[in-house]
């Protein structure tokens, strides 16, 4: 199963927060990680083209300056992170294990926290109305991530004995959502339906739209 990560490209795309040399060499090294954990060429991944180009003018003193040739590299990327929308990263780490594999683990702590905030959003949760934790017994070993919010609690975890990646509830186990409902991590690949199950089984309202002027 192929193991392309889209963060390389989304921080290649937007490089803003990588004012510094050292930032920035850190960005590119871990983008090279990434091509080789997807098993791909890092002299042809546009990410790492881009990100290549972003430290040489932060060395060169103009860090906000962008090239008209950068414009094909950033198309690459745009065209890229489409091919993996559907397909988060994170399904292929737990399809084929993280434990003891420190760019794995790195990567599905961030994937996992992104995809519960897409679930939060979806549902219609304002950042200041849920949590999201992390819970491992071993920093090797791949952990929980944990949702929680009023009348909802939903967990990530590594795919281990058998048992499915996700599972969601009432957090007090009270009706309604008082038994714990489970599906394997691929159900991420398609969050907007994932979502409209939760919010249906736990019979979350849907979140008010905003009405036509």
């Amino acid at each position: 199963m192929s193991c392309d990560i889209d963060y390389r490209y989304r921080r290649a795309l937007q490089p803003d927060g990588l004012t510094t040399f050292e930032n920035a060499l850190r960005a590119l090294n871990e983008a090279v990680d990434d091509v080789r954990l997807a098993g791909r060429q890092a002299a042809n991944c546009p990410a790492v083209l881009l990100l290549t180009r972003h430290l040489q003018r932060i060395a060169d003193g103009r860090p906000t300056e962008c090239e008209a040739d950068d414009q094909a590299l950033r198309s690459q990327c745009i065209e890229r992170l489409a091919e993996l929308k559907h397909r988060p990263a994170i399904i292929a780490l737990v399809k084929r294990g993280i434990d003891y594999r420190p760019e794995e683990l790195r990567h599905y702590r961030r994937e996992g926290t992104r995809a519960l905030r897409q679930i939060a959003a979806g549902i219609g949760l304002e950042h200041a109305d849920y949590r999201i934790s992390y819970y491992t017994s071993q920093e090797q070993l791949a952990g929980e991530h944990v949702l929680e919010a009023d009348g909802i609690y939903v967990r990530i975890s590594p795919e281990r004995f058998g048992e499915p990646g996700l599972a969601w509830r009432n957090p007090f186990w009270k009706p309604p959502g008082a038994v714990m409902r489970k599906a394997p991590i691929t159900a991420l690949a398609d969050i907007p339906a994932l979502t409209a199950r939760i919010a249906r089984e736990l019979k979350i309202a849907p979140p008010v739209q905003p009405g036509l002027i």
